[in-house]
């Protein structure tokens, strides 16, 4: 019965650590500009563009689309970067921030960090699912198993 509990003790503990070992990992994102390359814009095709590993201390994606009303029509641009910090809207990201200036300027940005390339397009991402909560799980498993394997 020890040997049992020691297994899932270990296992639990070996969930923890790995889970903090690829934490630690940078993020990759999509890093470019449609004023440079037209293939940033959106609807952005993913296979055209490459996902490059963010420096240390870049934690997450960052998409903006700034728009400029100029000679009577509005020009806008895609920029895809890593991003050190930002706000991470509603929905894994999938809710961007608007802000509006003078001169008729506007722009949307959107920060993530749920998955490498999350700064692609607004389509729908996983939500990170059940993987993020299996060390809790089995380490609160490995707490209580001395009372579930007494229960008769």
């Amino acid at each position: 019965m020890k040997s049992a509990i020691i297994v899932f003790v270990a296992i639990g503990t070996a969930f923890i650590l790995l889970d903090t070992a690829t934490s630690i990992v940078p993020i990759k994102c999509f890093v470019c500009n449609s004023f440079h390359q037209a293939d940033c814009a959106d609807w952005f095709d993913n296979v055209t563009q490459h996902l490059v590993r963010c420096p240390d201390g870049y934690r997450m994606c960052r998409k903006v689309v700034q728009e400029v009303w100029l000679d009577d029509h509005w020009d806008v641009r895609y920029i895809r970067q890593c991003a050190a910090d930002g706000v991470i809207g509603d929905r894994q990201g999938r809710h961007c921030q608007e802000r509006y200036g003078s001169y008729n300027v506007r722009m949307r940005y959107c920060h993530c960090d749920n998955q490498d390339g999350c700064n692609s397009a607004p389509a729908l991402m996983p939500s990170g699912g059940f993987h993020q909560f299996l060390p809790l799980v089995v380490t609160l498993i490995a707490s209580f198993m001395p009372y579930i394997l007494t229960w008769r």
